[in-house]
């Protein structure tokens, strides 16, 4: 849901700011004041094509920039397109200047107008536009019809089929046509195996090596080194043992009486055991050192040996010896080609088999959805006053064949629409009006919802819902927005008192001259009797009678008498 929404020099919106609630978001107020501005900006956020003509006189950009509350499973579409999404707070800004320059920026990292449309598609759904795709509530109609069948299980069985066969297809696939160029690659795969076996490395051997090649390369320092420090630690009567000797011997004798004394002689007497200690391990090194040309050769040219390894194949001994497994494993595939390839077939058969069998029960359990779904919408559009409008879900199923084959099933599914009996049924972007497509949409968001405990994971946006409507059908579109409402955020546009009427939160947009410019404002309107004197306003003009005030009171009151009902 959007939590924060600003907009910068759109036409004539200096700045618009606010913070949409959860529920049903309604903005009002008089005709051109601003309110389809809002809706421009949104659409403007959804990846709409900007033109220098919105930026507002005198600025050099314009900017709307929106805060979205993410839920966790609608983050992979943001990862899908390079985006961090580790946070549930995700931040949408895009901006178009004077010059025609346009910058998106989603938490800070840049995309393309195209990523953001993308991402956008699971934030953010504006309905009664022409330009949505076929989607509704965020979803395209095949996520609609298998959320209204609760058919999870059955696209997840589907989906994984669907990846094990192609798994099993690549794998065929690439086998043939290595098969194509098998002896050079056969050639080229023994020498490399060859190679590496042939060296034996070890991963602990090159530090191994390392250590004994500096040993062997300062032999002569550290014979030295080692030999000298022996000779002052334990070597003659000047040596620092027995220069310790002599002082634990002079206290001892005191240690008995004097505490401090006793403290003095048991730290001397901890010193001559430590160096002690140290003396032998310098009289080992100084024993071991050895001058070893002959082994220092060695050991520099195996350490060439593994460097050379680790450069053609991996940069590591551990990369080494993946290589090394993995092109084993190809050698045998390819050495043994008829055999791998027949069972490869017969793995590839099975899965493409199991594919089949899922995609085409996955097929018939969306069929028989569809009909109950239909019902479900044309009970909707019926409550709306659209009863001559007839819907049609049709589902186009392709082959069940290799060439069809699809993670989603073989289903191609439309939602068409006749606005009168006896026509023919089409898509309905293609012949219904703003209105008309709006309230068609909240029709098949109301009948998904009704049957499902899920949210939307996108914002809902109506524009043009009252279009042609008044009256009782308005007071039911403004009650079918509040139930819609009851589990996903909802934001629309009314010029009608009953739909405003059934607001959780309610805007106010009006314009106001300032400095010889005009200027869209908008506002959350916070107490009782701002909302009753604006619902008045709509019912009665800018003179608002009494009677007007107590009808805005009525519509207040019959919209929380009735709250929403609760999802099945």
């Amino acid at each position: 849901m959007i939590t924060y929404l600003k907009v910068r020099n759109l036409a004539i919106v200096e700045e618009f700011a606010i913070e949409p609630g959860a529920g049903l978001n309604v903005l009002t107020g008089e005709t051109g004041a601003g309110k389809s501005l809002l809706i421009d900006s949104l659409e403007f956020l959804r990846g709409a094509r900007g033109s220098t003509d919105m930026i507002r006189g005198g600025a050099d950009r314009m900017t709307a920039e929106a805060v979205f509350d993410v839920p966790r499973a609608s983050q992979d579409a943001l990862d899908e397109i390079g985006v961090d999404a580790s946070e549930p707070e995700v931040i949408v800004k895009r901006e178009i200047a004077t010059n025609g320059r346009g910058r998106v920026l989603i938490n800070g990292s840049p995309l393309s107008v195209r990523e953001l449309g993308v991402a956008m598609d699971v934030f953010l759904e504006i309905h009664g536009q022409h330009e949505s795709h076929g989607r509704v509530a965020g979803q395209g109609y095949r996520e609609l019809v298998d959320d209204y069948g609760d058919h999870a299980a059955l696209v997840a069985a589907t989906r994984e089929a669907h990846a094990d066969w192609r798994q099993a297809a690549d794998q065929l696939r690439e086998l043939t046509d290595a098969q194509r160029d098998r002896t050079l690659r056969l050639d080229l795969l023994r020498y490399q195996i060859d190679e590496i076996s042939a060296a034996k490395i070890d991963p602990a051997e090159e530090e191994s090596l390392r250590g004994e090649r500096s040993m062997l390369a300062n032999a002569r320092q550290l014979a030295e080194a080692t030999s000298g420090a022996f000779a002052l630690v334990d070597d003659d009567e000047t040596s620092a043992l027995a220069q310790l000797s002599r002082a634990l011997h002079l206290v001892e004798p005191l240690a008995r009486e004097i505490a401090d004394i006793a403290t003095i002689s048991a730290e001397i007497t901890d010193a001559i055991y430590r160096l002690q200690e140290t003396s032998r391990e310098l009289s080992r090194l100084s024993d071991s050192v050895r001058h070893d040309p002959v082994r220092l050769e060695e050991i520099e040219d195996r350490l060439v040996t593994i460097e050379r390894l680790k450069k053609k194949y991996g940069g590591s001994v551990e990369a080494v010896l993946a290589h090394l497994g993995a092109i084993e494993d190809e050698f045998e595939r390819l050495s043994d080609y008829e055999t791998s390839v027949g069972k490869l077939q017969r793995i590839e058969e099975q899965r493409f088999a199991a594919w089949r069998k899922a995609a085409e029960g996955l097929s018939a359990a969306r069929k028989k959805t569809a009909k109950k779904f239909e019902s479900a919408i044309q009970s909707e559009l019926n409550d709306l006053a659209m009863e001559r409008t007839t819907v049609k879900i049709a589902i186009d199923t392709a082959d069940a064949s290799r060439d069809h084959a699809a993670a989603h099933g073989i289903d191609r599914i439309e939602i068409l629409i006749a606005p009168n009996r006896g026509e023919e049924p089409k898509p309905m972007q293609r012949i219904a009006s703003g209105g008309e497509l709006s309230r068609i949409q909240l029709a098949i968001a109301a009948a998904l919802f009704k049957a499902s405990n899920k949210a939307a994971a996108a914002t809902l946006v109506f524009d043009e819902i009252d279009a042609g409507i008044g009256g009782r059908v308005a007071e039911v579109v403004g009650r079918k927005l509040q139930e819609l409402a009851s589990g996903n955020q909802v934001i629309c546009v009314t010029h009608l008192p009953q739909i405003a009427s059934f607001g959780a939160t309610h805007f106010f947009v009006w314009k106001e001259d300032a400095g010889g410019h005009t200027r869209a404002r908008i506002r959350k309107l916070e107490s009782e009797d701002e909302r009753v004197n604006e619902v008045a306003r709509m019912l009665g003009g800018e003179s608002i009678p009494a009677s007007a005030v107590m009808h805005a009171r009525e519509l207040l009151d019959g919209a929380r008498s009735r709250p929403a009902k609760a999802r099945r």
